[in-house]
């Protein structure tokens, strides 16, 4: 099989649990060894998806978040008050150590003559930051992008700065990778094509406990427009820099919201490894 034209930058869209359908993409790509890239930005569960990948552990991520999905260790509406709340993610890191620990010599051996970033959002400016992981800090920095709040802890430090999940500043990082020089860009979506979002009821009362900060609070009332400026550029298909092109789900995933199942998991990540192949095969 003739390997398709060759992007430079793969960017992966977070959504929690909604990133079986990322997983099911990247074993495709995986199974045909299709691995371009010399840049990768993650956000949210995106940057566990891309762990993955990157570490060559075919059926990691899904296998995984089955386990989880169905743990009340993990979701539990009798912890939403408590310190580690709704989600949590310490239980996460604790499963990956014990029941699935990540191959780091296959992924230092991957990333040799590639980069990752990992996108947080700074605690206290509401800014994107751009995290450089390596295999000391890899899975705080992960835990890091994915800290909702009022959904798990509501903020990490790590580097001495607090920070939070990166889809409520830089949801889709395609821009980034323009501005890193990078020509041909990848996007793995986790929402339909061109769907767009309203403020939900977790932006609205996250506004309202974050009202000390007017620039947190800010991000949480217009972070939806922001977002939604994103998906109308990524329609656009590119600009006089580059190119980009996205891979997303023909309808809205099964595994959106936090009533999951196994099942719905596990057929999101079968709705990405077909995705993922005819993508591959169109570009051959």
């Amino acid at each position: 099989m003739k390997q398709p034209s060759p992007y430079d930058a793969l960017i992966l869209e977070g959504g929690s649990l909604r990133c079986a359908f990322t997983a099911g993409v990247l074993d495709a790509f995986a199974a045909m060894e299709y691995r371009p890239f010399k840049q990768y930005i993650a956000v949210s569960a995106g940057s566990m998806a891309l762990t993955s990948f990157l570490s060559g552990q075919r059926k990691h991520f899904i296998t995984l978040a089955m386990q989880l999905a169905e743990d009340a260790r993990f979701i539990s509406f009798r912890s939403v008050f408590s310190e580690e709340g709704l989600m949590n993610l310490s239980f996460l890191a604790k499963t990956v150590l014990e029941s699935a620990p990540i191959d780091w010599e296959a992924m230092e051996r991957e990333l040799k003559g590639a980069s990752a970033l990992i996108v947080t959002t700074d605690a206290e400016t509401g800014m994107p930051l751009y995290l450089s992981p390596i295999k000391e800090n890899w899975m705080r920095c992960i835990l890091a992008s994915s800290t909702l709040p009022l959904i798990t802890r509501g903020k990490m430090k790590v580097n001495d700065q607090w920070m939070f999940d990166g889809g409520f500043s830089d949801a889709l990082p395609f821009m980034k990778a323009v501005e890193m020089g990078c020509k041909k860009i990848l996007v793995i979506r986790t929402r339909p094509s061109g769907e767009l979002v309203d403020q939900g009821k977790l932006d609205y009362l996250a506004s309202w406990v974050y009202s000390g900060n007017p620039a947190i609070t800010k991000l949480f009332e217009t972070g939806h427009d922001h977002y939604n400026a994103q998906v109308e550029a990524l329609q656009q298909g590119g600009n006089k820099e580059a190119e980009w092109e996205e891979i997303a789900p023909k309808s809205p995933l099964r595994s959106d919201g936090f009533y999951i199942t196994g099942l719905d998991l596990l057929a999101d990540y079968h709705q990405g490894l077909e995705i993922g192949i005819d993508w591959l095969c169109r570009n051959r």
